[in-house]
């Protein structure tokens, strides 16, 4: 039993250290694009930021979401 579960933790640790990477990755784009909205005018600011406002959750649902259609559509 307990090898069953030293293997799991083996198997599952890289998953879990890839989905932080991607989370990191995805988190450091979206401050260079927030950073590089203060260059507009007040009015052009907000609709920039308002752009990349999405949390890391919500986009990785969202792409999960579109590959599953994606791949649904490509059996057909």
């Amino acid at each position: 039993m307990k090898s069953g579960i030293a293997l799991s933790s083996l198997v599952l640790a890289p998953l879990f250290l890839v989905a932080c990477s991607n989370q990191q990755i995805y988190d450091g784009i979206q401050q260079n694009r927030l950073h590089n909205c203060e260059k507009y005018p007040d009015a052009q600011y907000e609709e920039c930021v308002a752009d990349y406002q999405k949390d890391y959750r919500t986009y990785e649902r969202e792409r999960q979401a579109l590959l599953k259609q994606g791949g649904a559509g490509a059996e057909e």
